[in-house]
């Protein structure tokens, strides 16, 4: 089983880093021509949804052999609640992380916008905004962050209530129960729906999303940290855990 999970972990690893080759190479692919747009805006939607699939693919398989490995070695309990939790968590995740806002203004586009080609990963996106009422931008990766950082931190928060119920809850739990990922913010769309100063929109932007490549670091720090205490709680709990799994 180990065995298995390194090779589906290094086959992910792979295929990410084979869509990020064909980014690299055919990028001038991935957005259209303005001298043929029709054609070239095609191929641009055809490129950025196959690398799209790529990238995910990979992500896929990481997951997957992480899974894989965990239940190797760990005997993970069937945590009571978890499915309301991870409801509950997103929609949390999802309203702090910026994904959604509630009772938006200052923006001045349309209120309804998707663009379908271009960087993969953050293509195509989506965006819903009524003013006052809600505004919504999804886009891949975030979709993927928020996905992980919700497991994780579901898991963990159901693990914490197991543990204040057993007086076995640490502080680095309680803490790991309400990680927010940061790539599931936006911080163009934070800045400027939430009308936001200029001063503190440009600070916020340059510092934590000054780029994508520290958007996505980001996000694999959040989520490591998280599978860190994941994976810690059950190594620390795992024979009390054990007793609840039936």
């Amino acid at each position: 089983m180990k065995n298995k999970s390194l090779i589906l972990f290094m086959v992910g690893i792979i295929i990410i880093l084979n869509g990020y080759e064909l980014y690299s190479k055919f990028g001038y692919l991935f957005y259209p021509e303005s001298y043929n747009y029709l054609a070239s805006a095609s191929t641009a939607r055809l490129y950025t949804s196959l690398d799209d699939i790529i990238f995910i693919l990979g992500a896929l398989f990481i997951g997957i052999s992480i899974y894989m490995f965990i239940k190797s070695r760990y005997s993970i309990p069937k945590l009571k609640h978890f499915y309301p939790i991870l409801a509950i968590y997103t929609i949390i995740l999802m309203v702090a992380g910026g994904m959604v806002h509630i009772m938006p203004s200052g923006y001045k586009y349309h209120h309804y916008l998707t663009f379908v080609y271009g960087l993969p990963m953050f293509t195509p996106n989506f965006l819903f905004y009524e003013s006052h009422i809600i505004g919504i931008y999804i886009y891949p990766f975030q979709v993927l962050s928020l996905i992980g950082a919700s497991i994780l931190g579901s898991s963990i928060f159901a693990f914490s209530i197991m543990g204040l119920k057993l007086k076995k809850a640490t502080p680095l739990s309680l803490v790991g129960a309400i990680g927010v990922c940061p790539a599931c913010a936006t911080g163009t769309f934070f800045g400027l729906v939430i009308g936001a100063s200029p001063f503190l929109s440009s600070f916020y932007l340059n510092q934590i999303y000054g780029s994508t490549f520290n958007e996505i670091i980001l996000s694999v720090i959040s989520i490591a940290l998280l599978l860190g205490i994941f994976l810690y709680m059950i190594r620390k709990n795992k024979i009390t855990f054990k007793y609840f799994k039936n």
